[in-house]
C-alpha cells in the first residue's frame, strides 16, 4: 500500500491540514505535501511518531499488514478522473458563458499556474485577485470582495480543502471553483461534500473554466 495514500487519508479522516500535521512532526507544510504527492517519504526514523500522530500502526502506514483501513483506502485510491466523470458526480450541465464581468481570485502556488489563470481570466474581462495558498486566499478575502474563488487543493501551509471548509464557514455565498489534478474519486467527492460548486480538472482547457465561471 502506497504511504502517501495512508498518511493523506489519515490526516483527513483527523481532519488535519497538512500544516496542522508539520506542525505535531516538527516538519514543514511542504514536506508533508511532497509525502502525499508521492514525490518524498518520510524518514524511517519518523514512522513511530507519524504512527502517534495519525493513530494507525507502523504496519499499517508501511503497507506491510492488509487492515480495514487499508482496504478502504485501497478501494478510494482510483485512478484520476476526467472531466465529464467529475461533473456527473457534480451534477453539471455545460451552460453557456455570459461573458458578465466577475471578480475572481485565483488560489495556487504555483507563480505559472496563477500568470496563466489571470491571462484566460482578463481576457474574458474578469478581474483577478491572487494568492499563493489556502491562508493566503482566507487573508485576501477578509480585505477584499471577490465573486469567485479558484482553489487548487495541494498547497503549502493551507490546502484548498481545508480553505474551502472555511470559505464555506465565513462566506456561504461565495462561489467556490476547485482546479486541481488530484481528481481520484474520494477527493472530487470530498470537496463537493465540502460546497466546492464545481470542479475543473488539470491539463484543463479554458473553456471548461469559463463554464463553470458563467
Amino acid at each position: 500500500m502506497n504511504i502517501a495514500a495512508v498518511i493523506r487519508y489519515m490526516r483527513q479522516k483527523r481532519n488535519l491540514t497538512q500544516a496542522e500535521l508539520a506542525s505535531a512532526l516538527n516538519i514543514t507544510p511542504q514536506a508533508v505535501s511532497r509525502w502525499e504527492m508521492g514525490i518524498s517519504y518520510p524518514d524511517i526514523a519518523m514512522v513511530p511518531v507519524i504512527s502517534e500522530v495519525l493513530q494507525v500502526s507502523a504496519d499499517e502506514l508501511l503497507g506491510i499488514r492488509l487492515t480495514g483501513t487499508e482496504q478502504k483506502i485501497g478501494q478510494e485510491s482510483q485512478a484520476p478522473l476526467n472531466q465529464s466523470q467529475v461533473d456527473s458526480i457534480f451534477d453539471f450541465v455545460p451552460g453557456p458563458i455570459t461573458g458578465e464581468p466577475r471578480r475572481i481570485l485565483v488560489t495556487d502556488d504555483s507563480d505559472y499556474m496563477r500568470m496563466a489563470l489571470e491571462d484566460i481570466l482578463t481576457q474574458q474581462g474578469h478581474s483577478v485577485l491572487q494568492a499563493g495558498n489556502g491562508q493566503e486566499c482566507l487573508d485576501v478575502l477578509e480585505r477584499e470582495e471577490a465573486d469567485v474563488c479558484v482553489l487548487d487543493i495541494v498547497m503549502p501551509v493551507m490546502d484548498g480543502t481545508q480553505a474551502l471548509r472555511r470559505i464555506r464557514e465565513e462566506r456561504p455565498g461565495l462561489k467556490v471553483i476547485m482546479l486541481s489534478a488530484l481528481s481520484q474519486e474520494s477527493n472530487v467527492r470530498l470537496t463537493l461534500e465540502l460546497g466546492a460548486d464545481a470542479f475543473v480538472v488539470k491539463p484543463f482547457q479554458a473553456k471548461a473554466l469559463l463554464e463553470r465561471i458563467g
